[in-house]
């Protein structure tokens, strides 16, 4: 079975008493969600999400991750081609087309 992958950016309301842990923590407990990181810069979540197709990780985007109290925006970025993962090189060399050399 082909999985699609797919980073997620969230921009969330911090929680008085919590700050940002309870809506990391609910989001964390998705059994799609593979690894979820607080960040700095323009939005406060980082979530790398698993799924059987596109309209699946579009659709738990929409009426899950979405609909959380606190969530103010997402921005999806599915992962087309692996080049490198994990520190290892993926790149293959019979893709289908001629290759280009200096």
């Amino acid at each position: 079975m082909n999985e699609v992958h797919a980073v997620i950016e969230l921009k969330i309301t911090p929680q008085r008493d919590s700050g940002f842990g309870k809506i990391a923590e609910k989001v964390a407990k998705y059994e799609q969600v593979d690894a979820c990181f607080l960040m700095s810069g323009g939005y406060d979540l980082l979530v790398f999400v698993k799924g059987s197709s596109l309209q699946d990780v579009a659709l738990f985007v929409a009426q899950d991750l979405s609909t959380i109290d606190g969530v103010l925006s997402t921005a999806t970025h599915f992962m087309l081609k692996t080049y490198k993962a994990k520190g290892v090189l993926d790149f293959d060399t019979d893709d289908g087309r001629l290759a280009v050399t200096p």
